[in-house]
Order: structure tokens, then sequence, then C-alpha cells
């Protein structure tokens, strides 16, 4: 199918090895790279090489060849730390014309096929696998455009009062060898996130998100470590996999998550609902996905532009992070199909499929993360919200306010709750949902 290059020389100084390198802690009774190549063996990989360092020869006689895993295991070993760049650069005449790299340090399970063919068909040097995660205050962000590119990187440590979209490098990558060519030939050690990726990007390079909320954790510390096996012990891993369909809880953003306020065009402007943090942060407990969809005729009317917007996004993303939740993924519409406003961008106004109650942006969002639309809910205090949702088969929950009194369309409306914190506890509930924190 395709050749996995493992980076495995870390030391685990974190986890409090010292007669294993990092890759090899146990995660329940084999070896957490043991589990990696299984999962990968499983799903036709067959081609690995593994960048050694640290007491590589404990992986290598562990492993051998690896016709144990009915697969082919070849090793590249370094003299002293080169990074995780710096290592594949090393190994550049056993890397194949296209690869997945994936850092030792990371539990996952995730439909590879999918990964891959996406990547492939992006085109470019390569593509990152990137999610949404409950701490991305210390972790390595990226800026995606309209178009799913990587324009800009964010390495932690961040600068104080960073706005960026909750969007985490997870550390797997699929890459082609031209890569190399933005890894310079030189002594020391060189990483991919924070060196060499930026660096191409700069120079032109195509990379691109494969935007997943797939289970992808780092398990560098003994807590991370010790819960993402809790994870494990309760198949959340799998069930989390695009291998198997997925539930949602589609939500409209004004009026449901944020204070309704006729628009908002300016991050200062966005304020939280109250209980919204603990109840996202609920969903993201559960197996369900969380997914606004959202009307943001603003952009057509030229009242924001679509930087502006992301810059608004950004700032929910952070205040959801203050309750450790985050969207699995956000969906808007720019469209407004009448015209009449001064400064309104011509392009946009236009009648549109995605515009709620058009249901396009829920297409999408089922084709991109394997939704069950049939088995997920859409909650939201519009007419349009729940007309989208029913038209896909959701089950439709109005959250009932000031600014929806007359609406007493029964024919669209499965449940009438007052707030987001309600219907998640209703949902959960109504389907038998345990939350695993």
């Amino acid at each position: 199918m395709i050749q996995a290059v493992f980076v495995v020389g870390g030391r685990g100084t974190r986890l409090g090895l010292t007669d294993r390198p990092k890759p090899m802690v146990d995660f329940c009774g084999k070896p957490l790279l043991e589990r990696m190549v299984e999962e990968l063996a499983s799903q036709g990989v067959t081609q690995f090489l593994f960048l050694t360092q640290y007491m590589s020869e404990y992986v290598k006689n562990w492993f051998g060849d690896g016709s144990r895993h009915h697969a082919r295991i070849d090793y590249v070993e370094e003299a002293s730390p080169l990074g995780t760049a710096g290592s594949v650069l090393h190994a550049k005449d056993h890397v194949q014309e296209e690869c997945i790299v994936i850092y030792g340090d990371v539990f996952f399970q995730m439909d590879v096929k999918r990964f891959v063919e996406t990547s492939r068909g992006n085109g470019g040097c390569g593509t990152l696998f990137v999610h949404p995660n409950d701490h991305p205050h210390d972790s390595d962000l990226v800026h995606i455009d309209q178009d799913n590119r990587i324009d800009r990187f964010y390495p932690k440590p961040h600068e104080p009062g960073l706005l960026v979209r909750n969007k985490v490098n997870a550390a797997i990558y699929y890459l082609k060898k031209e890569i190399l060519q933005y890894i310079e030939t030189r002594d020391g050690v060189q990483d991919f996130g924070h060196d060499v990726f930026p660096a191409a990007v700069q120079r032109g390079a195509r990379l691109y998100a494969y935007n997943s909320s797939e289970y992808v954790k780092d398990i560098g510390t003994k807590d991370r470590l010790a819960r993402t096996i809790f994870h494990w012990k309760q198949n959340i891993p799998a069930l989390k996999s695009y291998k198997n369909a997925q539930r949602a809880v589609f939500l409209d953003r004004d009026g449901v998550i944020n204070e309704e306020i006729d628009g908002v065009y300016h991050p200062d402007d966005l304020v939280l609902l109250p209980g919204v943090g603990e109840a996202v942060a609920k969903l993201n407990a559960s197996t369900f996905l969380a997914i606004c969809i959202t009307n943001q005729p603003g952009v057509a009317k030229g009242f924001v532009s679509f930087d502006e917007l992301d810059t608004v996004h950004a700032r929910m993303d952070m205040l959801l992070a203050q309750s450790r939740a985050y969207l699995d993924d956000l969906y808007f519409c720019p469209h407004h199909p009448e015209a009449g406003w001064e400064g309104e961008v011509a392009e946009f106004k236009i009648p549109c499929a995605c515009r709620k109650p058009g249901n396009e942006l829920f297409l999408r969002a089922a084709k991109n993360h394997h939704i069950d639309l049939k088995r997920s809910f859409m909650v939201g205090d519009r007419l349009s919200d729940l007309e989208a949702g029913k038209s896909v088969g959701c089950f439709t929950i109005l959250i009932r306010n000031e600014h929806n009194k007359d609406i007493f369309a029964k024919d669209v409306i499965d449940a009438e709750i007052s707030s987001l914190h309600e219907a998640v506890a209703f949902i959960l509930q109504q389907e038998n949902e345990q939350v695993y924190v």
C-alpha cells in the first residue's frame, strides 16, 4: 500500500524510562510501537522503515525483519540525534517516493487508506494529519486557507494573545520524497514542524491539511499515556476511526454557541453563552463529533472578510479551549441571495445550496468525516437550522429563546430545550452514551 516511516529514537525521559526507548513503552502488555505496527499491518501496510538512535538494538531485537508481523522492516541508525526531519534526510536512500512519516510516541487508530487517498488527491509535497485538541495553547498549530492548504505554522510556545484556529499538527504526515529538498544538509537537529515545513511553505511548497477527529494522541507524558490506555480499554479509538460511520451533533453558531447580537464581525464581540464550554467538552468526551454549521451572510454583505471571520472563529476556539473543549469542524455559508447593501461582494450575492435551510454543508461534513446523518442531531435556534437538519434525517432540537418565540413548526422540531448544556445532556441520555474523561 505505502511505506510507513517511524521516527523511533526518543529517550522517554518524561515517562521515566531508562531501560528502553520511548516508542517501546509498555502499552497493555505490548510496546506502543508494536501496537502501531499491528494497526498499520491490519490495513495492508507491509513496508516499514524504523529510524533509530537511542538504544537502537532494543528495537531491532524486538522486531527483527518484521516477518512476525507479515511485513518487512528496515532500519537506519543515527550516531547522534538529528531530529524528525534530519532523520528522514539521513535515511533518504531508503525512503520511497511516497511514505507516511509517524513519530514514535504517537498512538493512533485511523482509516489509513482514506488518509492516503485524500493526500494523493491533494497533490503538493504532502499532507499533514491535523485535528483539534483540548490543549491548543501548548500544541503546534497550523493555519489553513479556504482550499485546505497550509499557509502558516505556529509552533509552541505561542506569543501571548495569539488568535488562530484550533488546528493541531498531529505528527502523522503523508510526504512525497521531494520534501527532502527543503531539509538542509547540515549538522544538528532539524524538526519537520518547527523548521522544515514553515521554511518550505515560505519557499512556495504546497502542503495540505487532512482535517480529522480520528484518535491520535501524543503519549509523551505519564498522564497522557494513562489517559490513552484508559480510552483504548473502552474501545474509543476504534469507534472514532473513520473506518466506522460516525455520529455528529451539528450546532448552529449565533444563539446556540455564542450570544446573538445580529452578526459577530470582530473577535472581541464573540461571547460564549453560559455552559457552552462544558457542554461541548462533554460531546468531546463521548463518541459524538461536535460540528458547527453556520450561515454568515455578513461576508456577502461586505461586513466581514474571510480573514476577519477566521479570526472570530479563532476567538471562539480559544474560548472553548478554556473549558478543554473544541469543535471537530466548522462549516459556514458566505452567501446571501438579495442585493442592496453598500459594499456588498457581488460574487457571494447568489442563491446557493449551502445556506440553511439548504443542506449542502451537512452533506460536505458527512463526506469529510464519514458521518451517518440519520444517527446524528441538529441543534439550532432558527427554523432554517431545523429544516436543514431534518432534510438530511437528523433529530432536530430547538434551543428556545427570546428570538424564536413565534416558531411552532412542529413537523421539523423533534425536541425543545432551553440551552446547549441541557441539549447535550438530553442527547447523551437518549443515546445511552457514556462520557469518557
